[in-house]
């Protein structure tokens, strides 16, 4: 019994002892939110870079399309800028993935170096062209330029299937620029007086890769060769008011002349009162060429006057007046020529003591020379247009008239 009590009495001592106490639960505090500084929606900067490498690459293709040296620099530097860019923006990320890498760099040298090797394998005639035509009148060139991307050039000019001309030149560069002689394939006026075509020069180019292309020349480049020609003139006639008493008077001082060198139609000739029907004509056109030629007025007794060389470089004539000394202007139909003298006008004319000796038909003679058109075609020719000069005559009507003769 003693026993028993013992147990319950141990019992009641246990509850008797302060507990310890227990701590209450740790409250795990949620992660703050992390605000971004970027707006959203838009790209980081590694995507940035991602897209500016792409760009380049594009960009790359573009110009690769010139093909040649110059393409094969393009590209090169392409691929180095945007696999580096593209590479970069991986590192950014933070991971490298190789088999996504090496699959970038592949469709990156296609994208950049496809259209290059397209452009030199597979080369078109559109790699090969004739551009900037044009005639040098300083140096009487036809001048023309070979673009493309070959390493030598093969050119032909022909006119009929006939090979007037052939030369070749190493491409050092994407353009080679040549300048031909006309005296070297000249083969006759591409055109007749009224713009008839009737001979067609082409200039054919072949690459060293086997492309060919030909370009007909504008046939207003090579009508050079003059055919024609013709003179005519105008009377000039001072007046002396003098006094009131015995009123004023005219005297014939001289005339001016004007001459054409070109081409015309049959059947143009000299007209009355020292006209010529050319320069009345609808149809006149520029001429433009290489010439020299002279005026010569010859009277019925022999005295004749000689106008200083003529020389025509394109549309320009150029002279040397004997009142004036050097002088030049530009041509379209008649040109008005010096003279010895310079009227109240500001024109000069040449004095009638220069050639006139009496009443009668006097000739005007056009002495004409091509020039710088080859062997065949530097010729001369003469055109003589007459006309009256009776300016000792009594009657007035007859001073002041000039009738073709």
């Amino acid at each position: 019994m003693s026993g028993l009590l013992d147990k319950a009495k141990a019992a009641q001592g246990l509850e008797d002892e302060p507990k310890e106490p227990v701590p209450d639960p740790v409250k795990v505090a949620s992660p703050a939110q992390t605000i971004s500084s970027a707006p959203s929606g838009s790209p980081d900067t590694a995507t940035k870079l991602t897209l500016g490498g792409w760009v380049i690459i594009l960009l790359g293709a573009i110009l690769s399309l010139q093909g040649g040296a110059w393409g094969f620099a393009v590209v090169s530097i392409v691929v180095v800028l945007g696999i580096g860019a593209i590479v970069q923006a991986d590192r950014m990320r933070g991971s490298i993935s190789k088999p996504k890498l090496y699959a970038t760099v592949v469709v990156a040298l296609l994208v950049a170096s496809g259209p290059y090797i397209l452009v030199m394998v597979f080369p078109s005639n559109a790699n090969i062209a004739v551009t900037d035509i044009s005639i040098d009148e300083d140096n009487d060139e036809l001048d023309f330029a070979i673009r493309g991307s070959f390493s030598s050039v093969d050119i032909e000019i022909l006119s009929g299937g006939e090979s007037l001309w052939q030369g070749s030149a190493e491409m050092t560069s994407q353009i080679k620029r040549f300048n031909v002689p006309i005296n070297e394939f000249f083969d006759g006026n591409t055109e007749t007086h009224d713009g008839t075509v009737i001979k067609t020069y082409t200039l054919s180019a072949t690459s060293s890769n086997g492309n060919s292309v030909e370009l007909d020349i504008n046939s207003r480049h090579l009508t050079r060769q003059a055919q024609n020609g013709g003179v005519q003139f105008s009377t000039f006639v001072s007046t002396d008011e003098g006094s009131s008493a015995s009123g004023s008077s005219s005297t014939i001082e001289g005339l001016r002349l004007e001459a054409f060198v070109g081409l015309f139609s049959d059947g143009e000739k000299a007209m009355d009162d020292g006209k010529h029907s050319y320069a009345l004509s609808n149809n006149m056109r520029a001429f433009v060429g290489q010439q020299t030629y002279t005026v010569t007025i010859t009277s019925p007794g022999g005295s004749q006057y000689t106008h200083p060389v003529v020389t025509l470089d394109g549309d320009v004539a150029k002279m040397i007046s004997t009142h004036s000394g050097a002088k030049s202007s530009a041509v379209f139909g008649f040109l008005p020529l010096s003279g010895t003298a310079v009227d109240t006008e500001g024109f000069e004319y040449v004095e009638k003591d220069e050639f006139f000796d009496g009443n009668g038909c006097y000739d005007f003679t056009l002495s004409v020379t091509n020039v710088n058109l080859g062997p065949e075609y530097s010729d001369a020719f003469t055109v003589v247009d007459s006309w009256e000069i009776n300016w000792d005559s009594d009657n007035e009507d007859e001073r002041k008239s000039n009738p073709a003769c």
